[in-house]
């Protein structure tokens, strides 16, 4: 039986809760290739993010990074709000692999904003987890704790959702709090915790949080002074860490392994402990990682702005200087290969009565509502969405069939006329009309298409508003 996006998406949810993380990539990559070929970004955005988690489990970073560009591109056109929520913690974890401190915390905090938001228990729970081990990096333990059994709290909650996903957060949880307390003095609480994680019936299955809980057991025999002990933990993590490459945690661990070679002098250890440091410092050229890092951030930074440049603030869809500089080029890509353009000139009938009876607040939700609308309603066509200014908008639409644009142009009117404004427990009907012009295969210019659209929208108002004019370029 085929499984629908849907379904898919849970399965690899599910297998990557217990830890069957290749099985989960093979998945995400062929439900990746479904939901590119169908167009479908919610569900692509979605199996990128999966994708992204199951190397971050594995421990490639690279690929972390490789994948985030193109999930960016993507969040950045078609991202909701839980995708951006996603971008900002997988921001996170590649900055802490990095150690930019700083950048790790702020993209967190944004996160955590967005979860708040749309009340996401999951990402509240891995947010509020994530502060507690950054919290304990900068050592601010009471800002830890806090942060720890806020994640707590909400993976009670969880956990009447979605039990298997609240016990493997348990452990996350626990292993960071139980460092927290180790650096407090309270060992016994620290090694309560540490325990509950080697314990699990689940464990076996998730070698990151296992490895994180060994070297909780070295960090707590250190603080108590058993060095030796210490270092047969700290050795125990760094194997499991090298059987499945997590190189990132690999070093973490060797740094802190060194210290206590140090402290006890055993030089033949500490030898070749520096040199697989060495290699693996080689190996891993960091310098590299880092620079893909920034490069990451450059393009984010660079798309921000280019996004303020081309896009009206108030709708988020395309402004006049998009339309002016690049929708030629949009229609030029539709002529060489003979697709059929329609052009829509539409705008909200009796805008302004509205404004003066409502104020211009209750005219900005009416504009944000019909430029939601089109992105929605067209968010799987091929298409460019612009404000023109004031209450006008261009919709140009591409199309193999030119049948296919003429009933998709109908539909998009009896939607729009299906929204409503809501204010004050009161809703008001939004009235559109809208001019239409499909050329002839033969002409692209925008400013052609646009004349007789916009004449057309003319002849809509004149036959009593709410309804449109379709024509033909001659």
């Amino acid at each position: 039986m085929e499984l629908t996006l849907e379904e898919l998406t849970k399965t690899i949810m599910e297998m990557r809760t217990q830890g069957y993380l290749p099985k989960a990539l093979k998945l995400a990559d062929q439900g990746l290739l479904v939901a590119v070929e169908r167009k479908n970004y919610p569900y692509m955005l979605d199996l990128y993010y999966q994708k992204i988690l199951i190397y971050h489990s594995l421990g490639d970073t690279s690929t972390m990074v490789s994948l985030m560009h193109e999930y960016g591109a993507i969040c950045q056109k078609h991202g909701s709000s839980k995708n951006f929520m996603h971008y900002y913690l997988v921001m996170s974890l590649i900055y802490d692999l990095v150690g930019i401190r700083e950048k790790t915390v702020e993209m967190t905090k944004k996160s955590i904003v967005y979860a708040q938001e749309l009340q996401d228990l999951v990402m509240l729970v891995r947010c509020h987890n994530n502060l507690c081990y950054l919290e304990v990096e900068k050592g601010c333990l009471k800002e830890a704790l806090q942060a720890g059994l806020q994640a707590r709290a909400y993976n009670e909650q969880l956990s009447n959702i979605l039990p298997d996903l609240a016990t493997l957060q348990d452990i996350r949880i626990n292993n960071n709090l139980a460092d927290v307390y180790i650096l407090e003095g309270d060992f016994n609480t620290g090694q309560t915790l540490l325990d509950h994680t080697l314990t699990s019936n689940i464990i076996h299955n998730h070698k990151r949080e296992k490895v994180a809980a060994l070297f909780g057991y070295g960090f707590l025999y250190e603080k108590q002074h058993r060095l030796e002990e210490a270092i047969g933990y700290y050795k125990q993590a760094i194997a499991l860490a090298q059987s499945y490459g997590d190189k990132q945690l690999i070093k973490k661990v060797m740094r802190l392994l060194l210290d206590v070679l140090y402290q006890l002098n055993w030089r033949d250890e500490i030898f070749d402990v520096q040199r697989n440091y060495i290699e693996l410092t080689e190996k891993m050229n960091v310098d590299h990682l880092l620079q893909q890092v920034m490069n990451l951030e450059f393009k984010r930074q660079k798309e921000k702005l280019e996004k303020r440049a081309y896009y009206d603030p108030l709708t988020g869809v395309f402004n006049r200087y998009f339309l002016d500089y690049h929708l030629q080029q949009w229609l030029n890509r539709a002529k060489t290969i003979q697709f059929y353009v329609g052009m829509i000139v539409l705008d909200i009938d009796y805008f302004k009565k509205f404004n003066d009876r409502h104020g211009h607040l209750f005219g900005d939700m009416a504009l944000q509502l019909v430029a939601d609308g089109l992105k929605t309603f067209l968010c799987e066509e091929d298409v460019r969405i612009i404000r023109y200014g004031g209450d006008e908008f261009i919709v140009c639409l591409k199309h193999a069939q030119k049948d296919y644009i003429k009933t998709l142009v109908q539909n998009i009117h009896g939607y729009l006329l299906s929204l409503t404004v809501k204010e004050a427990q009161q809703s008001y009907p939004l009235k559109v009309s809208m001019g239409v012009c499909v050329n002839n295969q033969k002409n692209y210019h925008y400013k052609d298409l646009f004349k007789q659209a916009d004449h057309c929208l003319y002849q809509a108002k004149e036959n009593g508003r709410a309804n449109y004019v379709i024509e033909e370029l001659l």
